[in-house]
């Protein structure tokens, strides 16, 4: 039974004592006064734990769940177990949320409409690049389709944060994140709540701040990145194609997504953590580079896409490690200068 009008604020908590307050702060600061907070705590090993539940003492609206660590599609799913709310809201718990970010998200949430979609910030140190989707309005589910794969590649559909949800559509059609899936869960899950929706209302205010952090999980090398990425792009493209939307404006933008993939593989190679010799990043390249994805690839969002597309289409593999090597040598050196500039200034 959920509550009309009070929107159920899900946070997976794992470690992020550093940044966990300010995020909870952020929440509680909402001009929309009808929330409740669900911290689930992932099995934390610092004080993260004991920050939730400092704030549940102070604030009747947070409760706190404790669960041994499973990983954030599971803390996620006991979070909207024990939502109560008429509406659902997903935070990070490094993140951050504009004061009026759930009041203009219920305020967009029209009758008829079961998900709204707002624009986001990507803030790193001092910099904070805002994220617009690229089309605004009301769309039907029919209409929105058509868009799925130019806002997978503007990177405004994957993520459950800067989106609202009606917590009876999820409940109704079993909706979860897939515990099994370690990355694209998030992408999923919309995908899979998309196909319950019949209106999806998007606005363009960035309203949520999504934090890459000097110990987020995002910048450490990943052994099978490339694999689970295309893992991804195949259930995506064969969600499309059921849905009979894999028309010629989908397909260009999930080409131009796979080559980026290709571009992000080539490049976790040679990420500083990478335990790989030069003679396994060469046959990680070579792997790549004769796959049967490639052909299927559109190099041409940058001006890199598009130089290493032309040397993964010659599979020219000594020039695609020289090109990375000195890339990443480059941006080791150079980073200090960097924030030491940004110091001085």
């Amino acid at each position: 039974m959920t509550s009309p009008n009070i929107v159920s604020i899900i946070v997976p908590v794992y470690n992020a004592e550093k940044y966990l307050s300010r995020c909870i702060s952020s929440i509680l600061q909402q001009t929309y006064k009808l929330i409740e907070v669900i911290l689930v705590n992932d099995g934390s090993t610092d004080d993260s734990g004991l920050i939730c539940e400092r704030y549940a003492k102070r604030d009747q609206r947070v409760r706190v769940i404790h669960q041994p660590n499973a990983g954030p599609s599971v803390a996620r799913n006991g979070g909207i177990k024990a939502a109560t709310g008429h509406f659902i809201q997903f935070v990070d718990a490094d993140d951050h949320l504009e004061p009026t970010m759930t009041q203009r998200l219920v305020e967009a949430m029209k009758p008829g409409i079961q998900m709204v979609v707002c624009g986001y910030h990507i803030a790193q140190k001092t910099m904070k690049q805002p994220i617009i989707p690229s089309i605004t309005g009301i769309f039907s589910k029919t209409d929105f389709m058509q868009h799925i794969g130019e806002l997978y590649k503007n990177i405004i559909l994957p993520s459950p944060c800067n989106k609202l949800y009606d917590a009876t559509l999820i409940n109704d059609c079993h909706i979860q994140f897939d515990k099994h899936f370690s990355m694209g869960e998030d992408l999923l899950f919309n995908l899979g709540y998309i196909e319950a929706c019949e209106q999806i209302h998007i606005i363009t205010d960035p309203l949520y701040t999504y934090c890459i952090n000097q110990d987020s999980l995002t910048k450490a090398f990943k052994k099978d990145l490339m694999e689970n990425q295309q893992v991804l792009l195949v259930r995506v493209k064969d969600y499309l194609r059921k849905k009979n939307c894999f028309t010629a404006d989908n397909q260009y933008f999930m080409a131009m997504i796979q080559a980026n993939s290709i571009v992000n593989g080539l490049n976790n190679l040679f990420h500083p953590d990478s335990p790989l010799t030069s003679r396994q990043k060469k046959q990680a390249i070579n792997a790549i580079v004769t796959a049967s994805y490639v052909p299927m690839a559109h190099f041409s969002d940058t001006l890199q896409a598009r130089l290493v597309g032309k040397l993964v289409k010659r599979q020219a593999i000594h020039a695609i490690y020289w090109f990375f090597a000195a890339k990443n040598l480059l941006h080791q050196r150079l980073h200090p200068v960097f924030n030491l500039l940004k110091q001085l200034n």
